[in-house]
């Protein structure tokens, strides 16, 4: 049976909750509404989050403040499927950007009782079924079962202070009678000022536009091949990017940051096991996992394509690590 957990829509009071920002496509290109949630608390199983949109590929972005009840050590913890960032008061506290299936992630910070702190949480869902579920452990509940983080902490804009309760008058002191006005002196006569000389006209001077950057030359082919990973793996059967993959991904990515002129297409491709159309999804989502990953490094999304190939282009003919892989083209 189909479910969808949407608890913590906006509550009565206006300022209350997060602003959520829903996009089409797990990369944040097409924002589809905005709205006030007042917890992140929600599961969607094959229900796409807002009507008409694709119930398997979306994203969103929640921001706003949270209050601090008490001072010392925060843990929070999200359980997630597929990927999520959590920020407070600008530091990263859980960074789980990738593919997961129904998976938890803690980190922690210290904060202090009554301040108002900025929080950014960033999500994604890549395939399937999509869940996010945000909850905190309190400094005094260290040990305790963690609980949702409620609705009340949050805050879309930081309420005004409570109303200044004014103080009682001074009686007013005695008038003093006015003393007699000191005698002013004659002015002496000023002698009138000579008459400036009118200046002389401005002249308008035209100024050198500067010259327009000419196109970057074509990049050698043999250089594109330095900057082009030669082992984007992935965990079997999941999307999920090897960690031995990072380096080849950052080095790619600074590249193209550093050459705005190029565009990059990006293929996935998988082993010849199981369902073919499983496997086609699966490439998808792999060539979108590591798409995500170079926008998050500062890549422009519309820079990027990517296409699954599934089973239908394996480098080996057997089961091999080898065919759970991407590839690169430099265009």
């Amino acid at each position: 049976m189909a479910l969808a957990c949407t608890m913590g829509l906006a509550s009565s009071q206006s300022d209350q909750g997060l602003r959520g920002e829903y996009f089409e496509g797990s990369d944040f290109k097409k924002k589809v509404m905005t709205r006030t949630d007042a917890q992140i608390n929600f599961v969607w199983d094959n229900i796409a989050p807002v009507k008409g949109m694709d119930p398997e590929h979306f994203s969103i972005r929640w921001w706003g403040k949270i209050k601090a009840p008490e001072t010392g050590t925060y843990t929070f913890r999200a359980h997630v499927d597929d990927g999520i960032k959590v920020k407070v008061n600008n530091q990263l506290v859980i960074d789980a950007w990738g593919m997961h299936d129904s998976e938890r992630f803690t980190g922690t910070i210290d904060l202090e009782a009554g301040r108002y702190y900025d929080f950014y949480v960033s999500y994604f869902n890549g395939m399937l079924e999509g869940e996010i579920q945000l909850f905190w452990q309190l400094p005094s509940e260290s040990g305790k079962r963690d609980q949702i983080v409620s609705g009340k902490y949050f805050y879309t804009k930081v309420p005004p202070p409570p109303p200044v309760v004014a103080a009682k008058p001074k009686p007013k002191q005695p008038v003093k009678p006015a003393t007699k006005p000191t005698p002013q002196k004659t002015p002496a006569i000023v002698k009138p000022a000579e008459t400036p000389k009118p200046a002389e006209p401005v002249r308008e001077v035209e100024v050198a536009q500067p010259e327009l950057p000419a196109k970057a030359a074509a990049v050698h082919a043999d250089t594109l091949k330095k900057y082009i990973p030669k082992n984007v793996l992935f965990v079997q059967t999941k999307p999920t990017i090897l960690e031995e993959s990072y380096p080849g991904l950052d080095k790619l990515s600074r590249f193209l940051v550093n050459n705005p002129n190029l565009r990059l297409s990006i293929a996935g491709h998988t082993d010849k096991l199981g369902n073919p159309a499983n496997n086609l999804k699966l490439s998808e989502a792999r060539a979108q996992t590591v798409a995500n990953y170079l926008i998050e490094k500062g890549v422009a999304a519309e820079r990027i394509t990517t296409k699954g190939y599934g089973d239908t282009k394996p480098l080996i003919k057997k089961p091999h690590v080898r065919n759970r892989r991407v590839e690169f083209l430099i265009y």
